[in-house]
């Protein structure tokens, strides 16, 4: 029997025509009911940059299945930020739950199945928020179960929500004051190394003022203080080929990991808690990992050079 996907996905595209039909061809495999598409438009000053949009339109309504289709175009640039952000409420104005993914995420049927079986199951469960299809830093699992919870999860890297959920949201969120003292860090951290690592994320957020941090450094910021926990495949599901891009500027690590096609859930946790073994292993070895000395040693002269 071939698989049909229930749950909406809301795909957030921009000037990048070949990653969107690469993104697009695997949607098509899942063949969604429902489909939220937006698109940020053409920044003024870019040359040719219009007719690139203009392609990715063109890409996107070429479905061949029954399809409830939502369509959102920017009429001028907004940025990754408020197009991402407004996008996910704009679709989960009409639903409960959405799979999000962007113009440089590949993700097999196999992702689409998980996050559809995960978002059904967990959607009455408050202390989850997001269900996540990518897993950079697997460790072996006690119980061998097939996925677990934990306070990471990578939103970039093709993900799924529920209404319930995404309305903490707030791209124009304030810091308290109370929010970078270390004894509260600490409380939802797990090493002084962690809570430094946090103090200076919430502390750039609130320098740089309501409204003018990335959306994922704020939903990042409400999932944290909140405690929340993200649903994460024990393999990878998802890839980046967005190698040049609004963030991108050549290939690394993170970019065309391979992912599990074959991926299916059979082992489910006993119950609902925080895996904070992954927790640390992940922060240790993704996000606090220190760089080989040659490219601080080069980073550092390109510093002072400016």
């Amino acid at each position: 029997m071939s698989f049909r996907l229930e749950i909406p996905v809301c795909l957030i595209a921009f000037n990048r025509p070949d990653t969107t039909k690469a993104v697009f061809k695997r949607i098509r495999e899942a063949k969604p009911k429902k489909l939220y598409i937006a698109i940020d438009g053409a920044r003024k000053d870019k040359e040719g940059e219009l007719e690139k949009v203009e392609q990715v339109k063109k890409i996107v309504q070429e479905i061949d299945w029954q399809c409830e289709t939502h369509y959102r175009y920017n009429d001028r640039n907004k940025g990754a930020e408020i197009t991402v952000s407004s996008s996910v409420l704009w679709a989960l104005e009409k639903e409960e739950f959405v799979i999000v993914l962007e113009d440089d995420i590949v993700a097999p049927l196999s992702f689409f199945k998980f996050m559809q079986e995960m978002l059904i199951k967990y959607k009455d469960n408050v202390r989850v928020n997001t269900v996540t299809g990518s897993n950079f830093t697997p460790i072996k699992l006690k119980h061998n179960e097939d996925y677990f919870f934990a306070k990471y999860g990578h939103s970039g890297g093709g993900w799924g929500t529920w209404k319930r959920a995404w309305q903490v949201f707030d791209l124009n969120a304030l810091v308290p004051d109370e929010h970078l003292k270390m004894d509260f860090l600490r409380s939802i951290t797990n090493s002084d190394a962690e809570a430094k690592h946090y103090r200076k994320k919430f502390k750039s957020i609130q320098a740089k003022g309501p409204g003018n941090s990335t959306w994922d450094n704020i939903g990042l910021y409400f999932h944290r203080i909140n405690n929340s926990l993200s649903i994460i495949p024990r393999v990878n599901l998802t890839s980046n080929i967005g190698v040049f891009g609004l963030h991108a500027r050549g290939e690394t690590d993170n970019h065309n990991r391979p992912f599990d096609e074959g991926f299916v859930v059979i082992n489910h946790p006993d119950k609902v808690e925080c895996n904070t073994e992954f927790d640390i292993h992940h922060f240790k070895t993704f996000i606090n990992k220190k760089k080989p000395l040659n490219v601080r040693i080069k980073n550092k002269i390109s510093r002072l050079i400016k």
